[in-house]
């Protein structure tokens, strides 16, 4: 792989994520795969999982901008 190739995957001032918005994001997955087990169809544990990953990526998202909000003011 060239560097220009990796270079395109790297969107500028993303980092990964730490401890505390890494557990954000599996608990809200756990919640989602223990509500699936629960018996609900296989249309409705794609969508739960999808919606879950969106929230837990907002909630994410949230917490960072409110640190960097935090951390200017």
């Amino acid at each position: 792989m060239t560097h220009t190739a990796r270079a395109a995957c790297v969107v500028p001032g993303d980092r990964p994520l730490n401890a505390p918005e890494a557990t954000i994001v599996v608990v809200v997955l756990v919640l989602a795969v223990l509500l699936a087990l629960a018996g609900m169809p296989a249309l409705s544990v794609l969508v739960l999982l999808a919606e879950a990953t969106d929230t837990g990526v907002r909630l994410v998202r949230r917490a960072r901008s409110g640190k960097q909000a935090t951390a200017e003011g």
